[in-house]
């Protein structure tokens, strides 16, 4: 299925081919004003402004947010961090690797007590640091296992 054939109704959501490609505007450029929606999709500014909002209340939108280019705030090393966690500790290691700011994302998968998470740091030296003296000072953290990432074939946002 296409990206744009998303079967939004089946979640219980209708979104329309001009909600889609208002939210791949604001997918590639979340400062981008209504107006410029306006006139890219051939609504009013306020149309565009209701339908933004609809899908913010439905929870489709969840955040306007900026994306930052890693390597120009100093974190140049992308690494893949596994994370076995003690049984009952999983949710408490997952959220206290969630507030670490040089952590993009965690997530838990099927199977063993591991965490999954992409993190970003300075470089080899400092990726050593982070996880002795970080990483495995959370409590129930058992053992981490980390790959620097060499390169990216993709790396998007939904609908861009």
């Amino acid at each position: 299925m296409r990206e744009d054939s998303l079967d939004f109704d089946k979640l219980g959501i209708h979104l329309d081919k001009t909600d889609i490609k208002i939210l791949k505007l604001l997918a590639n450029d979340s400062r981008i004003s209504y107006a410029e929606i306006a006139r890219e999709v051939h609504l009013s500014r306020m149309a565009v402004r209701e339908r933004v909002m609809k899908m913010v209340e439905e929870g489709v939108v969840e955040r306007f947010t900026v994306q930052l280019d890693s390597k120009k705030v100093g974190l140049n090393t992308p690494v893949f961090l596994q994370v076995e966690a003690a049984p009952s500790k999983l949710d408490d290691v997952a959220n206290e690797l969630a507030k670490h700011p040089k952590i993009e994302s965690v997530c838990a998968m099927t199977g063993k007590n591991e965490l999954y998470a992409n993190a970003f740091v300075k470089d080899v030296e400092s990726l050593q640091q982070f996880v002795f003296e970080e990483i495995y000072k959370i409590d129930g953290v058992v053992k981490v296992e980390y790959n620097i990432i060499t390169k990216k074939y993709k790396s998007r946002r939904l609908f861009t």
